[in-house]
């Protein structure tokens, strides 16, 4: 790695944040930055958690991140991941030791090992829809919950079964609805997940992820169109909406997904990297795809 770039890069994120006191040691809290191994480049909106913890947070678009670790031991271990990346895992008490000096971390580039189809015909006219865009429901699904802080928050994630049958589709689009949204601006990530290969009925690798903004406090159905993407399955996955940054002068605002009750299923994490919980309803998430004709061959 280029040592004298990456002692360019990190000095002027140092001089930024030096100014709010966001390197400080201090209290529970334990700052850093992320960079790519390879390029000295800040990798932005990497999820750092622990497992089995209700905590963890997201880098921002710099790679800054500031994590509590009030409730970890020093046995505990941090990890650090983003698609395309090798994961990072260190011990608390490691990161502990570093004391006040900047905690800097690198991450290695990796090939995407996505599945490749050799496709006999293209999609057929027909569109599949999985899952709901409802838009009003007495009940829903909180990024940022009442009287909760956004900061605090980050990474927290909901999720849809979907499951073709065997039956080859291409995803053309990903829709969500925002009931409530108090936030001038909102980064939020859609995320592909295969199955877990141990727990069945769970998300498991991640391997396609798209990041967006949703401005002006917007709320209602919002459309990600993935036609472009060559998203071609044919087994089950799982679709999510990732709560990732967020822009406004209150802290406190509220941002809400809508959930039909009491039917369908619905996984969740309250915390970044944190553990998926299957839950009653079916959140305002709806997946269209096209339909093969022919079968896809891997």
């Amino acid at each position: 790695m280029n040592q004298m770039n990456l002692f360019f890069k990190l000095s002027a994120i140092l001089i930024f944040y030096t100014n709010i006191d966001c390197f400080s040691q201090s209290s529970s809290f334990i700052s850093g930055v992320v960079f790519d191994q390879d390029t000295d480049e800040p990798i932005a909106y990497a999820n750092i958690g622990v497992k089995r913890k209700f905590m963890g947070t997201v880098t921002d678009s710099t790679g800054y991140f500031s994590i509590d670790l009030y409730q970890l031991s020093n046995t505990d271990t941090i990890e650090i991941s983003r698609l395309g990346y090798g994961k990072f895992r260190i011990s608390v008490k490691d990161l502990k030791e570093k004391g006040d000096k900047a905690n800097v971390i690198l991450l290695r580039q990796l090939a995407l090992d996505m599945e490749e189809f050799l496709v006999a015909a293209d999609p057929s006219g027909d569109t599949k829809i999985y899952g709901n865009s409802t838009l009003k429901s007495r009940f829903a699904y909180a990024f940022n919950p009442i009287k909760s802080r956004a900061s605090g928050n980050l990474g927290r994630e909901v999720a849809i079964e979907v499951n073709p049958g065997n039956k080859p589709v291409s995803i053309t689009a990903v829709k969500f609805v925002l009931s409530n949204n108090q936030m001038d601006e909102l980064i939020l990530r859609v995320n592909l997940y295969n199955e877990n290969s141990e727990f069945n009925g769970l998300p498991g690798e991640r391997y396609f992820e798209k990041i967006f903004r949703v401005e002006n406090k917007f709320m209602g159905e919002y459309v990600i169109e993935l036609e472009n993407y060559n998203l071609n399955i044919s087994e089950k996955f799982w679709v999510s909406i990732e709560f990732l940054n967020y822009r406004n002068d209150n802290e406190f605002g509220i941002v809400t997904l809508p959930v039909k009750m009491p039917f369908g299923k619905m996984l969740v994490r309250n915390s970044s990297l944190g553990e998926w919980n299957k839950n009653l309803g079916s959140p305002s998430i709806q997946v269209e795809a096209k339909v093969f004709k022919e079968v896809l061959i891997k």
